[in-house]
């Protein structure tokens, strides 16, 4: 972290915004951020809110995404992570872009191609994002380049003999790439083709969720 962020009065900066309701940039059921912007850096503090056991649980998964971010560290495309100040709040970069739900692009099969490289990268790094269905997760930025945001539903590989874990991530994995179609193909798989349709790769339960739910699955293939 840099060397201010790690003083105690950055951590009373972050308790007085959250007291004081100053310095919000957004608030989720899972808490708030904060936008700090001081010395060349623009950052945001994700904290964890509510009381009891809501609480202890949202920290947990505040924690799990610290986790993922270590993992990520250096990948092009998620946002550093600066570390976790008095152990609880998630100082990450702000990044300048749009949201990909009102997103216009220059090139927009080149942003995707460059999603699909991102999202091997993640998964080599042995983490899986579990939420890219969401469009809230996912940023075109300033300078028309994908990011992957949000880890907190993030699932992390286990080196070595862990069968449980390891089809855990290949679900999860899999999950992150159907979004990716998903996404390009604005949710008509019907019209997912080549290399693309290849990716595409449901797992029966999500193949029948998909079906008891009464949504098409003509064109999804069962694998």
């Amino acid at each position: 972290m840099d060397e201010w962020i790690r003083q105690p009065a950055f951590a009373q900066w972050i308790e007085d915004s959250l007291a004081r309701r100053e310095n919000i940039l957004a608030v989720s059921n899972q808490g708030t951020l904060l936008r700090c912007r001081r010395d060349g850096l623009d950052l945001v503090v994700k904290a964890a809110m509510g009381r009891g056991l809501v609480r202890a649980l949202r920290q947990r998964t505040l924690l799990r995404e610290y986790q993922a971010y270590r993992r990520l560290a250096g990948v092009a495309g998620v946002p550093r992570c600066h570390g976790l100040v008095a152990g609880r709040y998630l100082v990450l970069d702000f990044i300048d872009g749009t949201p990909y739900r009102d997103a216009v692009w220059a090139d927009r099969g080149r942003w995707f191609d460059e999603l699909l490289a991102l999202l091997r990268a993640i998964h080599g790094r042995g983490v899986c994002h579990g939420d890219l269905k969401s469009k809230s997760n996912l940023l075109v930025t300033a300078d028309q380049k994908p990011c992957v945001l949000d880890f907190g539903t993030a699932f992390m590989h286990k080196p070595g003999f862990h069968p449980v874990n390891n089809r855990l991530f290949e679900h999860g994995r899999r999950m992150d790439i159907n979004a990716y179609v998903k996404h390009k193909y604005h949710g008509r798989y019907e019209d997912a083709a080549g290399a693309d349709l290849e990716l595409l790769d449901y797992s029966r339960i999500e193949y029948w969720v998909r079906r008891l739910s009464g949504r098409p699955v003509k064109q999804i293939p069962r694998r």
